[in-house]
């Protein structure tokens, strides 16, 4: 007979005994979820559904034809199967990247550049030499483009590409416009004339011209506008060097030269209002004040709106 005393000491031993029951029960159903989970994804690289061999094979061939969303789109399937995935993980953030600069509007940008940031950021986790410094290069040319207050982590990444020992076309001019943009000329400097040495390009010999003149250099600011003016067929190049180089002239008192330069930019632009404006400063320096109110007079009959010139005549 079962005393009701004995009926409760049992029924509390009963559920004593149930609970490594329920423990093992858990584990045992984790380990089948478990086991299903690496069985399917087992099935689907191996079995045709998904064969990431097979896949990764398909982007390089989209690459070449630089489909880049639909190479998104299939990298982003690889990495939910392989999170990890070196190449996946690169070749979609290159993608973000090259879709980025293609878009017109900072707000389109700026997500592609993000997404591209995270995948490059993890790949560079696992990479190899080989690639390590190309990912730091994109990674720095998409820090660039987030705009100035990025400018750290642009020259971090594309400095570190280059003690990689990779470096692109462009790095030295991406690394001088970054320092510029931080005000440090030197340095800015030094990475344009890298520059020059491997791509001597006009628009080149002008921003170092500037850079010297920013860093207080006339001399060496006056070198490089000359090679830009030999170098150059774009005239809006060819304008922006004689400008600054009349400004140096004025600058060093040397009146005639300048005004040879203000006059060259109007003999081929005569809409070119700056120029009037320039050329009445020089004029009333030297004391001849109808020929600056004249010149003066010409840059607002150009642009109406002229600050210096209402300033000049008005003022």
């Amino acid at each position: 007979m079962i005393l009701p005393g004995d009926r409760y000491k049992f029924s509390g031993k009963k559920k004593q005994s149930r609970k490594p029951i329920l423990i093992i029960t858990a584990a045992v159903m984790i380990g089948a979820v478990i086991t299903a989970v690496i069985i399917l994804n087992k099935s689907q690289s191996e079995n045709g559904f998904f064969n990431i061999a097979e896949e990764v094979t398909t982007i390089e061939t989209l690459w070449e034809n630089q489909h880049y969303e639909t190479i998104n789109e299939k990298c982003e399937a690889l990495l939910s199967i392989d999170p990890m995935n070196q190449k996946a993980l690169i070749y979609n953030g290159f993608s973000y990247f090259y879709r980025g600069t293609s878009q017109f509007s900072l707000e389109e940008k700026i997500p592609l550049f993000d997404d591209a940031l995270v995948n490059l950021r993890k790949a560079l986790l696992i990479c190899n030499d080989a690639i390590r410094g190309k990912v730091q290069y994109i990674i720095g040319k998409c820090y660039y483009q987030k705009g100035n207050f990025y400018s750290d982590l642009a020259i971090k990444y594309l400095e570190e590409s280059v003690e990689a020992g990779y470096t692109g076309e462009d790095t030295y001019e991406y690394l001088g416009l970054l320092y510029s943009r931080l005000n440090k000329y030197q340095e800015s400097a030094d990475y344009y004339i890298k520059a020059i040495e491997g791509n001597p390009t006009d628009m080149l010999y002008l921003v170092l011209a500037q850079t010297y003149y920013q860093l207080g250099e006339i001399e060496n600011a006056e070198e490089y506008l000359i090679w830009t003016l030999n170098k150059t067929a774009d005239f809006s190049v060819e304008q922006k060097a004689r400008y600054l180089l009349g400004n140096i002239f004025v600058e060093k008192k040397e009146y005639l030269k300048a005004e040879k330069e203000y006059r060259i930019i109007l003999e081929k632009n005569n809409k070119a209002a700056d120029a009037h404006y320039y050329l009445g400063d020089i004029y009333d320096k030297i004391g001849d004040s109808a020929k600056a109110r004249y010149e003066w007079r010409k840059c607002l009959e150009i642009d109406s709106y002229h600050y210096g010139a209402r300033l000049k005549l008005y003022g």
